[in-house]
Protein backbone atom coordinates (compact mmCIF):
# COMPACT_ATOMS: atom_id res chain seq x y z
CA UNK A 1 0.00 0.00 0.00
CA UNK A 2 2.67 2.62 0.98
CA UNK A 3 4.32 2.17 -2.91
CA UNK A 4 0.87 2.33 -4.47
CA UNK A 5 0.12 5.31 -2.51
CA UNK A 6 3.50 6.99 -3.23
CA UNK A 7 3.12 5.91 -7.00
CA UNK A 8 -0.49 7.76 -6.67
CA UNK A 9 1.61 10.73 -5.06
CA UNK A 10 4.53 10.78 -7.76
CA UNK A 11 1.75 10.58 -10.67
CA UNK A 12 -0.40 12.98 -9.55
CA UNK A 13 2.54 15.47 -8.31
CA UNK A 14 3.94 15.00 -12.07
CA UNK A 15 0.76 15.39 -13.71
CA UNK A 16 0.09 18.90 -11.73
CA UNK A 17 3.73 20.04 -12.19
CA UNK A 18 3.48 18.76 -15.90
CA UNK A 19 0.45 21.12 -16.34
CA UNK A 20 1.86 23.81 -14.21
CA UNK A 21 5.01 23.81 -16.42
CA UNK A 22 3.50 23.48 -19.86
CA UNK A 23 1.23 26.37 -18.36
CA UNK A 24 3.87 28.57 -17.10
CA UNK A 25 5.87 27.98 -20.70
CA UNK A 26 2.93 28.58 -22.95
CA UNK A 27 2.33 32.34 -20.77
CA UNK A 28 6.35 32.79 -20.99
CA UNK A 29 5.91 32.19 -24.73
CA UNK A 30 3.12 34.34 -25.26
CA UNK A 31 4.51 37.07 -22.93
CA UNK A 32 7.86 36.89 -25.27
CA UNK A 33 5.87 36.82 -28.48
CA UNK A 34 3.89 40.35 -27.07
CA UNK A 35 7.08 41.96 -26.66
CA UNK A 36 8.76 41.00 -29.95
CA UNK A 37 5.28 42.17 -31.33
CA UNK A 38 5.18 45.93 -29.50
CA UNK A 39 9.16 46.38 -30.13
CA UNK A 40 8.41 45.59 -34.00
CA UNK A 41 5.11 47.95 -34.33
CA UNK A 42 7.28 50.72 -32.25
CA UNK A 43 9.98 50.20 -35.15
CA UNK A 44 7.06 50.82 -37.64
CA UNK A 45 6.40 53.41 -36.07
CA UNK A 46 9.55 55.19 -35.44
CA UNK A 47 10.31 54.67 -38.91
CA UNK A 48 6.93 56.06 -40.18
CA UNK A 49 7.35 59.42 -37.83
CA UNK A 50 10.73 60.02 -39.13
CA UNK A 51 9.27 59.97 -42.64
CA UNK A 52 6.57 62.19 -41.57
CA UNK A 53 8.93 64.41 -40.01
CA UNK A 54 11.27 64.65 -43.51
CA UNK A 55 8.70 65.43 -45.58
CA UNK A 56 7.17 68.29 -43.26
CA UNK A 57 10.68 69.75 -43.04
CA UNK A 58 10.96 69.59 -47.24
CA UNK A 59 7.19 71.12 -46.95
CA UNK A 60 8.96 74.27 -45.19
CA UNK A 61 11.67 74.65 -47.19
CA UNK A 62 9.92 74.06 -50.35
CA UNK A 63 7.44 77.09 -48.96
CA UNK A 64 11.04 79.56 -47.59
CA UNK A 65 12.09 79.17 -51.57
CA UNK A 66 9.11 80.39 -52.91
CA UNK A 67 9.09 83.55 -50.65
CA UNK A 68 11.09 86.46 -51.87
CA UNK A 69 11.43 89.57 -49.65
CA UNK A 70 12.41 93.07 -51.05
CA UNK A 71 12.97 96.09 -48.46
CA UNK A 72 12.12 99.81 -49.07
CA UNK A 73 13.64 102.52 -46.77
CA UNK A 74 12.33 105.94 -46.53
CA UNK A 75 13.84 109.15 -46.16
CA UNK A 76 13.96 110.78 -42.97
CA UNK A 77 10.19 112.20 -42.31
CA UNK A 78 8.79 111.48 -45.35
CA UNK A 79 5.57 110.63 -45.71
CA UNK A 80 6.21 108.81 -49.51
CA UNK A 81 8.85 106.29 -50.80
CA UNK A 82 10.68 107.94 -53.29
CA UNK A 83 10.04 108.07 -56.96
CA UNK A 84 13.09 105.23 -58.05
CA UNK A 85 11.15 103.04 -54.83
CA UNK A 86 7.59 103.76 -56.25
CA UNK A 87 8.85 102.19 -59.49
CA UNK A 88 10.03 99.34 -58.27
CA UNK A 89 7.59 98.70 -56.11
CA UNK A 90 4.82 98.89 -58.97
CA UNK A 91 6.57 96.28 -61.07
CA UNK A 92 6.80 94.04 -57.98
CA UNK A 93 3.02 94.24 -57.25
CA UNK A 94 1.63 94.15 -61.21
CA UNK A 95 4.22 91.27 -61.83
CA UNK A 96 2.79 88.99 -59.28
CA UNK A 97 -0.14 86.89 -58.24
CA UNK A 98 0.71 85.59 -55.38
CA UNK A 99 -0.06 86.55 -52.29
CA UNK A 100 1.72 89.98 -51.07
CA UNK A 101 2.17 91.14 -47.28
CA UNK A 102 4.25 94.33 -46.67
CA UNK A 103 5.35 95.45 -43.24
CA UNK A 104 5.61 98.70 -42.00
CA UNK A 105 8.30 99.44 -39.66
CA UNK A 106 7.55 102.16 -37.06
CA UNK A 107 9.20 105.98 -38.41
CA UNK A 108 11.99 108.11 -36.59
CA UNK A 109 10.76 110.60 -34.41
CA UNK A 110 10.95 112.35 -31.06
CA UNK A 111 8.30 110.37 -29.35
CA UNK A 112 6.29 106.95 -29.81
CA UNK A 113 3.49 109.33 -30.57
CA UNK A 114 5.22 111.03 -33.65
CA UNK A 115 6.73 107.73 -34.42
CA UNK A 116 2.81 105.84 -34.69
CA UNK A 117 1.61 108.76 -36.60
CA UNK A 118 3.92 108.99 -39.33
CA UNK A 119 4.53 105.32 -39.45
CA UNK A 120 0.28 105.11 -40.06
CA UNK A 121 0.51 108.28 -42.63
CA UNK A 122 2.99 106.10 -44.56
CA UNK A 123 0.92 103.12 -44.27
CA UNK A 124 -2.32 105.38 -45.76
CA UNK A 125 -0.25 106.64 -48.42
CA UNK A 126 1.01 103.63 -49.23
CA UNK A 127 -2.68 101.57 -48.97
CA UNK A 128 -3.61 104.11 -51.71
CA UNK A 129 -0.76 103.75 -53.98
CA UNK A 130 -0.85 99.67 -53.80
CA UNK A 131 -4.55 99.54 -54.24
CA UNK A 132 -4.50 100.74 -57.91
CA UNK A 133 -1.85 98.22 -59.23
CA UNK A 134 -2.59 95.12 -56.86
CA UNK A 135 -5.94 94.62 -54.07
CA UNK A 136 -4.62 91.22 -52.51
CA UNK A 137 -1.56 93.50 -50.67
CA UNK A 138 -1.98 92.92 -47.01
CA UNK A 139 -0.32 96.02 -44.97
CA UNK A 140 0.52 94.46 -41.44
CA UNK A 141 2.60 97.02 -39.01
CA UNK A 142 5.95 95.28 -37.67
CA UNK A 143 7.56 97.28 -34.63
CA UNK A 144 10.52 94.99 -34.25
CA UNK A 145 11.66 96.08 -38.25
CA UNK A 146 14.09 98.71 -38.20
CA UNK A 147 12.93 101.96 -38.33
CA UNK A 148 11.75 103.55 -41.51
CA UNK A 149 11.74 100.82 -43.59
CA UNK A 150 9.44 98.49 -45.52
CA UNK A 151 9.48 94.96 -46.00
CA UNK A 152 7.71 93.26 -48.79
CA UNK A 153 7.11 89.48 -49.14
CA UNK A 154 6.03 87.49 -52.14
CA UNK A 155 4.27 84.03 -51.41
CA UNK A 156 4.19 84.07 -47.92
Amino acid sequence: MNKSFLNYIFSLSLLTCTGCTSTFISDSLALIEREENRENSQVVNTKVLMSIQTLRAAQKMAQHTHTTTYTFTYELHDKELNYRNRIKLAKILVQNKHPIIINIAPAKGESQLQQLSLAMKRATILRQYVERLNKGVTIIFAPDLSTDTIHLSIGA
